[in-house]
């Protein structure tokens, strides 16, 4: 007898852990979205504050912050260039 409710229990208590386990995975919110864009230009002393302007206007979506970084010149290159990496506010609209 005691091993069947110890069975029993056991099955139950499983069942609690496993349904509490789906629950918290499917309330989880998705990671932060960053892009990561190449313009035409140097940063300059507003580099950020034109990377939100550029890639708002690119992505067609807000940006919560967003850095701006210079491409190094080599060889092959002949033009400034500088990458904006900017967070996006909505990650359930984050397309790779």
């Amino acid at each position: 007898m005691r091993c069947t409710t110890l069975i029993m229990v056991s099955c139950v208590f499983i069942g609690m852990i496993l349904s509490y386990v789906e629950e918290a995975e499917a309330g989880a919110p998705p990671q932060d979205c960053w892009s990561e864009i190449l313009f035409t230009g140097k940063c300059g002393f507003h580099g950020k504050k034109n990377c939100f302007k550029n890639v708002e206007a690119k992505i067609k979506q807000r940006v919560l912050q967003c850095s701006c970084n210079d491409v190094k010149k080599d060889s092959n290159t002949s033009k400034d260039e500088h990458y904006c990496r900017c967070q996006r506010e909505n990650p359930y609209e984050c397309h790779f």
